[in-house]
């Protein structure tokens, strides 16, 4: 069995920055910092890292503890629900080019398994999938809830990926993502790499990263899924 482990934002969807207000909005309830502009660049970063990163560009980082964490990020689901919601009802929510079809193709396979490896914690993966209407295709994965770093949380998301293909054998691992960061940790993680650009980064960007494979989006299923195939 192949395990195949996807990133969430600019690889399955855009939310159309959705996550990164609820994100602002739960900075100002639980830290009192409003973001004005945007600080650092979020793509492919964990969400314990992404806090970390802005807490220590405002000169707060010694206000980081597992309860002030723990608030936050509790601040944080809930203003994601409602920023959802808004976009929800805008039409603001997009699957990306390929992503259904790709998914239907690898769900009807009993040689593929699909689970996720994203940045996102995991309340906040399923929020956004489940609101995508994809929450249904990934029954494991590793999380920004895990661990801060991304490397061991692919790691996670594989061992639970081996854990729900058991009694079978799983053959290999695919990490699929948008960024240089889902790149990088995948390798490092032991897993074969596909990059899209269907993100913030373009071909050439990700091309230079060294992935087993380049696409500018997830078409035509069949040729991603063969070449899956020949690497086990």
């Amino acid at each position: 069995m192949i395990l195949v482990l996807f990133d969430i934002d600019g690889t399955l969807i855009s939310t159309d920055g959705a996550g990164m207000r609820a994100f602002h909005r739960a900075l100002q309830e639980t830290f009192d910092i409003r973001i004005e502009n945007q600080l650092i660049r979020p793509d492919g970063k964990t969400d314990p890292l992404i806090l970390r990163e802005i807490l220590e560009q405002n000169h707060l980082d010694d206000r980081l503890c597992s309860d002030s964490q723990q608030e936050m990020f509790s601040c944080y689901l809930e203003f994601l629900e409602d920023e959802i919601a808004k976009i929800m009802k805008s039409g603001r929510i997009q699957i990306l080019p390929g992503v259904s079809t790709f998914l239907k193709a690898l769900s009807s396979e009993s040689d593929f398994a699909l689970g996720l490896a994203t940045g996102n914690l995991e309340g906040g993966a399923r929020i956004k999938l489940k609101n995508a209407g994809l929450n249904g295709f990934f029954h494991f994965g590793g999380f920004g809830s895990d661990s801060e770093d991304r490397t061991e949380l692919t790691r996670i998301a594989i061992l639970r990926g081996m854990h729900h293909a058991s009694p079978g054998v799983v053959d290999g691992a695919f990490v699929i993502g948008d960024t240089p960061f889902d790149v990088m940790h995948g390798r490092n993680a032991g897993a074969f790499t596909i990059a899209v650009a269907s993100g913030g980064y373009g071909i050439d960007e990700l091309r230079a990263c060294g992935p087993d494979l380049v696409l500018p989006d997830l078409i035509p299923a069949e040729s991603i899924m063969s070449f899956m195939r020949t690497r086990m």
